[in-house]
């Protein structure tokens, strides 16, 4: 099997040759290039030759394109900072009052803020090594997530505790919902082979059970059931530790969730893992990061045994992976995948 072939049975619950892999390393990829944020997030070029630099080098099964957090916040009027060698991130709302949600439009990926960049760079991928490695392509922010940034954390928050029952909740969150899914959409009609969200502001770290079951459970659990309609394999990412939502998670329709190393991976593939694909979770910074290469080998074995069996599985780190990350932990990483997620 070539890496796509790993994935895409993985994906479609099948059990392929061994374990495959996936980076979450877009920083890092850029870093390793000589490649400035500054230039990454606007030119597809880069981000195209920092990816393929990273899969010469490594050899992982997928490869994972995405570019901040912020892109689709900006191209919903959010605006943004941008520095030279850090990711964009929103620093002013999109708009000040849940009054004002009626002149957001839905975002048009082929036209609005830098999501051009963004289909654009994963074109030039697919052209180059669709056929060979699986492209994951990540939509940016989910509806929940995107709410937060468009009307800013604090307001957001404020307003589904304070106004739980305020009309604007809900049009944000539909806008949020079309805008989101319209990126996944043009991400696969470009080549991806499958997409990923971010949530990092819906899980328990962040937000009560109770308040994800009300506002963002809905939106999120729809955006799955609708792209697997559609043929389109998502992955869910929240970051923190979900260990408290896993049951709710595991009702979804069938998908794929990367979870963070703070979530217990027991519970996780007892639970979510019997019948969704597992992405994760090894420590992107305390192990993958600053951690030796035996500690790497160490902390990937010991996820390999628990998430492997059945084959519902793509090794990954937890969360992004530092631009510091040294290449010899990553290879460490692969290698133990190699050696010790084969099927037999």
């Amino acid at each position: 099997m070539n890496g796509r072939e790993r994935v895409q049975a993985v994906l479609a619950g099948k059990v392929p040759d061994r374990v495959p892999v996936c980076l979450h390393n877009s920083h890092m990829a850029a870093a390793q290039a000589g490649i400035s944020m500054a230039q990454y997030r606007k030119d597809p070029q880069a981000i195209a030759k920092a990816h393929l630099l990273a899969l010469e080098m490594h050899g992982q099964d997928s490869l994972y394109l995405t570019i901040d957090t912020a892109l689709l916040a900006e191209a919903l009027g959010a605006k943004s900072e941008h520095c030279d060698n850090e990711p964009a991130g929103v620093v002013a709302p999109a708009i000040q009052s849940l009054d004002e949600v009626d002149r957001l439009k839905v975002a048009d990926p082929a036209v609005d803020g830098r999501l051009p960049v963004l289909v654009e760079a994963t074109q030039l991928v697919a052209e180059r090594v669709g056929a060979e490695v699986a492209i994951r392509a990540g939509a940016d922010q989910g509806p929940f997530d995107l709410a937060c940034l468009v009307f800013g954390i604090d307001s957001f928050l404020t307003a589904l505790a304070c106004e739980p029952d305020h009309p604007g909740i809900e049009a944000l969150l539909n806008v949020c919902y079309e805008s989101h899914l319209a990126l996944h959409r043009a991400l696969i009609n470009v080549g991806a082979h499958y997409t990923s969200s971010g949530e990092s502001l819906a899980g328990p770290d962040v937000v009560s059970p109770a308040m994800y079951e009300r506002f963002a459970r809905p939106h999120q659990e729809k955006m799955v059931k609708k792209l697997a309609a559609e043929g389109i394999f998502a992955v869910v990412h929240i970051c923190g530790n979900t260990t408290k939502i896993l049951k709710s998670l595991a009702e979804y329709d069938y998908c794929g969730f990367e979870f963070d190393h703070k979530t217990d991976s027991l519970v996780a593939k007892q639970t979510v893992g019997a019948r969704h694909v597992l992405f994760g979770n090894v420590d992107p910074s305390g192990v993958l990061a600053l951690g030796t290469p035996d500690l790497v080998r160490e902390k990937t074995r010991e996820l390999i045994s628990v998430w492997k069996p059945e084959g519902r599985f793509v090794l990954n780190s937890g969360c992004a992976l530092p631009s510091s990350t040294p290449p010899e932990n990553i290879r460490a990483f692969i290698e133990t995948a190699h050696e010790f997620g084969v099927y037999t």
